[in-house]
């Protein structure tokens, strides 16, 4: 990774927004791809930063409903920036009086919860397992569920004082989620931790239950017994952010979000900011996130 200056992008024209970018966290999608880990191709030369905030500057002659000072979340990459050129479809209003801090986590987690939570298919009364119970992603499944009538079992890599309820994943996890199923059917789990984790997972689930893996915390292929897909048709599939917003097509996300900005009227779970730093602190920042800072690490990109 280095700093470069780029050019300045100039003033919008068309439907383009010329944005202000303020805050931008370091997403462990970011990581991931400064590690060539990530799932899709990305472009070396182009700037990182998967989510971000920003304030409106200018606007086209065609952008009729935002004005200068209003904050925006971008839909696309490249947030590790001090200013943007975006068309107005692929930039998310952000209510009146939410913090930059604040905005700046709500592009990838609470839309990842929701749409992770429609693909598993688990329904009122039902029972939905996560695993990395302790991420920012986790905490929204849980707002979520809860709304939904889904009774969630969360599983943690190791005790987590936070979640005194929640399992630590092992060899005796199935029996410890079926004595808290008590025994209904566990139809789908939600998979970060991907290796031997989803293994387990699926030993927990009633037969033609359902993974779906969408991290890769354990940095270990994938292992499961291929008896569990014949013998039981339990179901293994993946999940990535982007591929499931392109399938709702620009419209659906614009709703998806405002199903979002509702939910955080009624109150929003805990969103911890870990350490903010200018972007001339990269390798620091970096390297606090890798360590797990106890936050979000967060650029502070007005400060450029």
């Amino acid at each position: 990774m280095r700093l470069a200056a780029l050019p300045d992008p100039g003033v919008p024209i068309g439907a383009q927004v010329r944005v202000r970018m303020l805050r931008a966290p370091v997403n462990p999608a970011d990581l991931l791809s400064l590690e060539g880990r990530y799932a899709f191709p990305v472009d070396a030369c182009a700037p990182l930063g998967a989510e971000g905030v920003g304030a409106v500057e200018a606007v086209g002659p065609r952008v009729r409903d935002l004005k200068p000072g209003a904050l925006v979340l971008p839909l696309d990459r490249g947030n590790w920036c001090t200013h943007r050129l975006v068309e107005r479809s692929a930039l998310i209003a952000v209510p009146p009086g939410m913090e930059p801090a604040t905005a700046a986590m709500m592009r990838i987690n609470p839309a990842t919860a929701q749409l992770l939570l429609n693909a598993s298919g688990a329904s009122r009364g039902e029972v939905l397992l996560q695993n990395a119970a302790g991420s920012a992603v986790a905490r929204w499944v849980r707002l979520l569920a809860e709304r939904r009538g889904v009774e969630l079992i969360d599983i943690v890599r190791r005790p987590d004082p936070a979640l005194p309820r929640a399992l630590v994943d092992g060899p005796e996890l199935p029996s410890a989620v079926a004595a808290l199923a008590r025994d209904r059917p566990v139809r789908a789990a939600l998979d970060c931790v991907a290796g031997g984790a989803t293994a387990r997972l699926a030993a927990c689930l009633a037969a033609e239950g359902r993974v779906i893996v969408f991290g890769h915390l354990s940095g270990e292929p994938i292992a499961i017994a291929s008896q569990a897909l014949t013998g039981r048709q339990i179901t293994l599939r993946g999940f990535s952010l982007r591929p499931a917003e392109a399938a709702l097509g620009q419209e659906g996300v614009h709703r998806l979000f405002d199903g979002i900005w509702r939910l955080a009227e009624e109150g929003l779970p805990p969103l911890p900011v870990g350490p903010v730093l200018p972007m001339t602190e990269a390798a620091h920042a970096l390297a606090l996130a890798r360590q797990g800072a106890g936050g979000r690490v967060q650029f502070d990109l007005s400060a450029e």
